[in-house]
């Protein structure tokens, strides 16, 4: 299914999007005069499409994760301290057979979309077929043919079978949704596929119909406009500005509609750092995350708190480049990694960020029965790169073997013109790598394209070395490493490996799933394979700081969660205060 990227009249004012005059004053949570509506004032980035089976950015995803429900949610659990997942669309947690193949989920009744039309499980169920149509050729279609792999699903997207009978995915009535599954998989593993808006929440499926661009129906174009984007969860989109402005309205129908304080959500699309800062000081925005010269200014306000990630950024390279042979061969790129700089890109550029020679983060949880980190397991220590993977000697010698074979290599490095934080990377690097290296050795040209261009371009090979990152599971490491197998089908990066292939399906569909100690040798396996080929440059990982206003009373007490963050929309949030 192409991308699209259709041109839409931009018809709102600036002024008209502007919040008014409001003081940032906090208000007594506890005073029953408190009861005005809750407004969240937010910044958000641009979104090309809100079509959960095909979407790529996180902007996208958080923006689905306001207006999609799905069968489960999680919420932050303040007595426990911890997260808790419960019954959405679905009236509780699923039910698993003995042999852990078949779940089944009861949905609740009066479920609706925001138009009134229902949502039962012959819902679920066409969204789903759609999800797995062939003629769509839909790339989030992972959520069933992966660690969660329906059964005969991955058989019935390739088009081996047409009987939809067979694919293991069944309304049996309006109240009940049967699922089988090709193998056993962990709990958490299955929950997980089935909280927030993503590839699992379900499809409008009568406006799906009417958004067909053909006859051979393999091109839609729901969720790239506000008519055709439906709202079935806590939040209603109602006011869709494109590239400048986006308002949500607190649905008071949805099941789990207690744990959201905000009625109104007021997203301004801010891609410039410093006009998110201003309208933050401004009073105009209740939270913002700070890096570099604008993190030293609030280094100490008690305000602050930190979230991890787990995204690791990295400089992804064209080894299979065909105009510019020096990109596949092996010693340009170990140049690239051990002369990395990634101390000072984190802890002076970015100033929050975790200098990462790694490939997964130090977030990833690998037993979620005990809270235990990957990279704090035997396995993830053995192979973690000594001094942050920093060796310029032996840089030096491997771009020297390079410049024997290739002589002056001209390298182009795409960056995404919309990141101020990118840009200061990129400009540094373009220094720091001349100044090693030496300018008669290489010759780093910087190009700032649209984002939407760079990550198509690395889809298809056409590009030199570029920065990108993937997130993924905070639980399930394994899944994570599926964008580096052969066949993933947004895949950024050219590497290709029967072997690591053969690891991956056999932690996450083969007989290493329920084998703890074996699967994180996989796991650190799988990692080091990475590190032999190289094919990107672990270069940070995001550690973002964050400061709130007044307003937001955090529900966590300003803990990160692995699940749910910091629950902002469960969060107390005093009422706007007008003023001159």
């Amino acid at each position: 299914m192409k991308k699209l990227y259709p041109l839409l009249l931009i018809v709102l004012m600036f002024t008209l999007i502007v919040t008014g005059c409001v003081k940032d004053v906090a208000t007594d949570p506890d005073d029953p005069n408190n009861d005005g509506p809750r407004v969240l004032r937010i910044t958000g980035a641009k979104i090309t499409t809100l079509n959960q089976h095909i979407y790529e950015t996180n902007a996208e995803s958080a923006v689905m994760g306001k207006i999609y429900g799905n069968l489960l949610e999680a919420i932050y659990d303040k007595p426990n301290e911890t997260y808790k997942i419960i019954g959405n669309h679905a009236v509780d947690l699923p039910t698993r057979s003995e042999d852990g193949l078949t779940w089944t989920f009861k949905v609740r009744d009066g479920l609706t979309w925001d138009d009134g039309t229902p949502i039962t499980a012959e819902t679920y169920e066409q969204s789903y077929k759609i999800l797995l149509d062939p003629k769509l050729a839909n790339t989030r279609t992972a959520s069933f043919t992966e660690d969660v792999s329906i059964l005969n699903a991955l058989k019935y997207f390739k088009g081996e079978i047409a009987d939809w009978s067979e694919v293991g995915i069944k309304a049996l009535d309006k109240n009940t949704l049967e699922l089988k599954l090709e193998f056993a998989i962990p709990e958490i593993d299955f929950y997980m596929n089935f909280w927030a808006g993503g590839p699992t929440s379900p499809i409008h499926t009568e406006l799906f119909n009417q958004c067909y661009l053909n006859e051979e129906k393999t091109e839609n174009n729901y969720g790239t406009t506000f008519e055709t984007t439906p709202s079935s969860g806590p939040y209603e989109l109602v006011e869709w500005v494109r590239d400048q402005y986006r308002r949500y309205e607190k649905r008071e129908n949805y099941p789990v509609a207690q744990y959201y304080v905000p009625t109104t959500v007021e997203e301004r699309v801010v891609e410039d750092a410093s006009t998110r800062l201003q309208l933050f000081e401004n009073g105009e925005t209740d939270y913002l995350s700070l890096t570099g010269d604008d993190y030293d200014k609030y280094a100490e306000d008690p305000r602050i708190k930190f979230s991890t990630s787990s995204t690791v950024w990295s400089l992804f390279i064209n080894m299979k480049s065909e105009d510019k042979p020096f990109l596949t061969d092996i010693n340009f790129r170990k140049a690239m990694y051990f002369a990395m700089p990634r101390e000072t890109i984190a802890n002076d550029i970015l100033k929050t960020a975790v200098p990462a020679p790694y490939v997964v983060s130090t977030s990833i949880i690998a037993d979620a029965d005990n809270g235990i980190l990957y990279r704090d397991t035997e396995q993830g220590k053995a192979v973690m790169p000594k001094n942050n993977g920093y060796d310029v000697a032996f840089a030096k010698e491997c771009m020297q073997q390079a410049f024997a074979e290739h002589g002056k290599m001209e390298v182009e490095l795409s960056y995404s013109d919309s990141s101020d934080n990118m840009k200061r990377i990129v400009e540094f690097l373009e220094l720091e790598l001349e100044q090693v290296f030496g300018t008669d050795v290489i010759d780093v040209v910087l190009k700032a394209v649209p984002w939407q261009t760079k990550y198509e371009d690395m889809e298809n090979a056409n590009y030199d070395i570029a920065f990108g990152a993937w997130g993924g599971s905070r639980f399930n490491p394994w899944s994570n490493m599926i964008v580096y197998t052969k066949d993933w089908p947004i895949k950024m990066d050219q590497f290709m490996s029967d072997e690591f292939d053969a690891l991956y399906e056999r932690t996450v569909k083969g007989d290493l799933i329920f084998k703890p100690t074996e699967r994180l040798n996989a796991l650190a396996e799988m990692e080091q394979m990475l590190f032999e080929n190289i094919p990107f440059v672990p270069t940070f990982q995001s550690k973002t700081a964050w400061i709130f206003s007044n307003r937001v009373h955090l529900i966590t007490g300003g803990k990160y969660d692995p699940a749910v963050g910091f629950a902002i929309y469960q969060s107390e949030l005093d009422p706007l205060v007008e003023g001159e």
